[in-house]
């Protein structure tokens, strides 16, 4: 007897610990057994092979029970694999039927119960390689579905979803031998971490794909209409990382802190079942430049004269097309005066020299045209965006009414030079417009309706759009938005305008002291670097104060700062004080010559 066939994942486990071996059966939220099938790992020699209960059972006598709700995948330890599981996770809400999880706690378990086989110094290691995989995994924004592939847009879904494609399971969907499609896995955070499982055939339902970003639904009622307004935020694991050690596009023409967000609305009317759909992206810009962290408040961005410019620009937009179709708006929000001009200066010109029919480039300076809180003059970008935004449309089905059906035309690639705050703004700027056309064409609002004329819709918008814009500045420049307010309350704040100078603050602080192990951290999690236990990196042990110049730098600043407290406290001589005074500045001067070497860079893998 064979079991029905499914491409859904098992929604929960049970988890089987034993010496020797982990088992894994399937269940569901209630206890109830979902499969006969379950899966044995082998602590010592790592294999993992398919079993079913009816010709071997699992073995209960001393197994530890736990109840888990899927598993992230294995890694390499220095002690060897570990596993990785959903210790908890929670319903945010339900796309088109389909529940969608957030993970909430996980759990790393090393396959070798002890580390006495390890030296002193490879104990260290593997202690910091969990601590890392502990930082990714506590930061959370980790989203999965059991019955839904999170990782695509429903217009791709929609216009894909060829009888290959829906025989598939959901993870092997991420296979190029499936899809013949380049980037068909770029949004599954956990691809790396399910390479082990996705070798065992049978394993499929096991797998569970998982992407990071943001998931937030609201329950609205409108003249008389009900709707659930949904927001999804998918971050590419393409070059993916954090503020200033990310920047510009790779070889391949992956861009830094891609996010495709997607605005879905969903209804029902009259038993019919209704979904429209509205994608845009942002990412940095697609050249070759960089912005490494110097000390500085905001390092100069630098750009060599050997790169090919126009190749990157070309290879970017190629996969857009590949991934999209339709035509392409980038909304470059950068400065047109100071250190930002150079790379938007050369956006600019290599847009024009690659003169492809299917891109435009639209220059929007943010600061010069809202300086001084002037922010109503975000409507001159509106209106000069107005006939594209109707042009482009959105994706709309129906079950039983293909006339109502359609599709996106085009798509909005907004970018600032970080791809954070003014991409926020200007993103939930025009979201706004097009979530008005989408409840127009549903019938929810009146031809002459606007989603601002209608206090709560309004309300609930800002927010939904605000926390995307916060949880997606945290997981890449470690703080919540700036100019938050504004997408929150639709208005400048001079409170916001606090809460802003804390985050520059904190962020400065994070960005050269921190994020190079939250780089290092994203790269391991993510496979960019793989742990070899017969060699490991040495780069990791190296200290900021050490006995070289730099270091000598840094312990001279600090004695001749405490010299020059004693000095006015106690001793009260202005010429000894003036002396260390001196000595002081001189060394931070040296510092801040030499930044680069002084901040916590990466040590893992170099950009």
């Amino acid at each position: 007897m064979t079991e029905p066939f499914s491409t859904d994942i098992y929604e929960s486990f049970n988890l089987y610990v034993q010496a020797e071996k982990f088992f894994l059966e399937p269940r569901d939220r209630e206890g109830g057994l979902l499969s006969t099938n379950y899966l044995e790992i082998d602590r010592h020699s790592n294999a993992i092979t398919l079993k079913d209960s009816r010709e071997e059972r699992i073995p209960f006598i001393d197994a530890d029970i736990k109840f888990i709700y899927g598993i992230m995948g294995a890694i390499q330890l220095v002690s060897g694999y570990a596993l990785i599981v959903i210790k908890r996770a929670r319903i945010v809400g339900q796309i088109n039927g389909h529940n969608v999880w957030l993970v909430t706690e996980t759990d790393i378990i090393p396959y070798k119960k002890a580390t006495l086989h390890l030296t002193d110094k490879q104990t260290w290691y593997n202690r910091h390689f969990t601590e890392m995989l502990g930082y990714v995994l506590s930061g959370g924004g980790f989203y999965y579905s059991h019955t839904l592939d999170l990782s695509r847009s429903l217009q791709w879904l929609s216009e894909n979803a060829t009888p290959a494609f829906r025989m598939a399971s959901m993870i092997d969907r991420q296979s190029k031998n499936v899809l013949n499609f380049q980037a068909s896995d770029r949004f599954v955070w956990n691809k790396h971490l399910l390479t082990s499982f996705r070798s065992i055939p049978g394993t499929a339902r096991f797998s569970l794909p998982i992407i990071h970003g943001f998931f937030g639904q609201i329950h609205l009622h409108v003249n008389n209409h009900s709707f659930k307004l949904a927001l999804i935020s998918r971050r590419s694991v393409f070059r993916a990382g954090v503020r200033f050690y990310k920047r510009g596009v790779d070889a391949n023409g992956h861009p830094a802190n891609f996010v495709e967000t997607e605005q879905i609305v969903e209804t029902e009317i009259k038993g019919d079942r209704r979904i429209t759909a509205h994608v845009q992206c942002r990412g940095s810009i697609p050249l070759f430049w960089s912005q490494k962290p110097n000390l500085r408040w905001q390092p100069i961005p630098t750009m060599k004269p050997t790169d090919d410019q126009l190749l990157a620009f070309k290879r970017h937009f190629e996969q857009q097309r590949a991934c999209y179709g339709g035509k392409h708006v980038i909304v470059s929000l950068v400065n047109t005066k100071g250190n930002e001009k150079r790379v938007g200066g050369e956006l600019e010109r290599v847009s024009m020299q690659a003169n492809l029919p299917y891109v435009r480039l639209h220059w929007f300076d943010f600061h010069k045209e809202c300086h001084a809180m002037q922010w109503h003059r975000l409507s001159i970008l509106r209106d000069q965006l107005q006939n594209e935004i109707t042009e482009f449309g959105f994706f709309a089905s129906s079950i039983n009414d293909p006339e109502f059906c359609r599709a996106q035309a085009g798509f909005f690639r907004t970018n600032c030079i970080d791809c954070l705050d003014r991409t926020n703004v200007v993103q939930s700027l025009l979201a706004r417009e097009s979530l008005s056309e989408q409840l127009q064409y549903l019938g929810i609002l009146r031809h002459e309706q606007r989603v601002e004329h209608i206090d709560e819709l309004e309300k609930c918008f800002k927010f939904l759009w605000a926390d995307n814009g916060d949880e997606c500045s945290k997981q890449y420049a470690g703080t919540g938005a700036l100019k938050s307010d504004y997408t929150r309350l639709g208005k400048r704040t001079y409170m916001g305008a606090m809460n802003d100078g804390v985050n520059a603050v904190t962020r400065y602080f994070r960005n050269n002291f921190g994020d190079g192990y939250r780089q290092d951290a994203i790269d391991y999690f993510l496979g960019n670097f793989v742990v070899d236990p017969s060699n490991l990196p040495p780069s990791l042990e190296a200290s900021l104060i050490g006995l070289d110049q730099n270091g000598m730098a840094l312990i001279a600043a600090l004695f001749a700062m405490a010299m020059t407290v004693l000095c006015v406290l106690v001793a009260e001589n202005i010429t000894a004080t003036l002396f260390w005074l001196s000595v002081f500045f001189i060394c931070i001067a040296f510092i801040f010559i030499n930044g680069e070497e002084f901040v916590n860079a990466p040590k893992l893998k170099k950009d």
